[in-house]
């Protein structure tokens, strides 16, 4: 146990020298959007967005490129994204939307409070989650899927390890009236199922004309909470 607490401290330790080294990018890069109505600031810290999940998820045998190389292609693609998402819908969860969002309102509020931005345990500790759980977090963002498909357009399968891994993004305490994060994205994921539960019954009832018993029993649900949905259906209906 205690080896395993070691190494996790050299990585943290190794991460942050990189993000420490590498942060300069940031505003070279901001520089190069010429003509926007965005303040500069904005750029740079979605842009730090973009570095951190360069730290976290570069890997030379995957990406063939340096380290700076990577970081660059992560933080200038996080800063297009950002710019073209202003004004359309991200496809992502809502939850991990929110939370993304959130990252970001906290980044901008840090660094005018401290002029330096925040560490990913300062993340951790504000959103009270631990510090594996920041890295799933940020993979969730727009920017990196499309780095992502750049990086691994032949071998699909080589980008498996960029999906969120959900079990990680855990509270570090509890917390009294407010549900555990995990908590949270299960509720979250259910609710998800149910619309999904909802759509799929409205096209076998009324497109392909199924009945009630046949449609449950292809969902693998009981035939009382298919009527149900059903129900719920034909009252929503204008």
């Amino acid at each position: 146990m205690e080896n395993k607490v070691i190494k996790e401290m050299e990585i943290a330790l190794s991460r942050n020298a990189l993000i420490k080294k590498y942060q300069y990018l940031i505003s070279k890069i901001a520089l190069q959007f010429d003509n926007i109505s965005d303040a500069r600031h904005n750029l740079e810290e979605v842009g730090y967005l973009g570095l951190l999940n360069a730290v976290n998820l570069y890997d030379y045998k995957i990406h063939k490129v340096s380290f700076k190389t990577y970081a660059q292609i992560l933080i200038t693609e996080e800063m297009h994204q950002y710019l073209l998402n202003r004004n359309r819908q991200i496809d992502c969860p809502d939850w991990l939307q929110e939370l993304n969002e959130q990252v970001n309102d906290f980044v901008i509020q840090y660094r005018e409070k401290h002029r330096c931005f925040p560490q990913i345990s300062e993340i951790a500790s504000h959103f009270n989650i631990t510090d594996s759980g920041v890295p799933e977090i940020l993979k969730a963002r727009e920017a990196l899927r499309e780095t992502c498909l750049s990086f691994n357009r032949e071998t699909a399968s080589e980008s498996e390890h960029l999906k969120p891994d959900l079990i990680k993004i855990k509270n570090r305490g509890y917390q009294s009236f407010k549900l555990p994060i995990e908590d949270v994205i299960v509720l979250r994921r259910a609710f998800k199922k149910i619309r999904e539960i909802k759509k799929e019954i409205f096209y076998y009832l009324f497109v392909l004309d199924l009945n009630q018993t046949k449609v449950a029993r292809t969902l693998g649900i009981s035939s009382e909470r298919g009527k149900q949905i059903k129900e719920e259906l034909l009252q929503n209906l204008p």
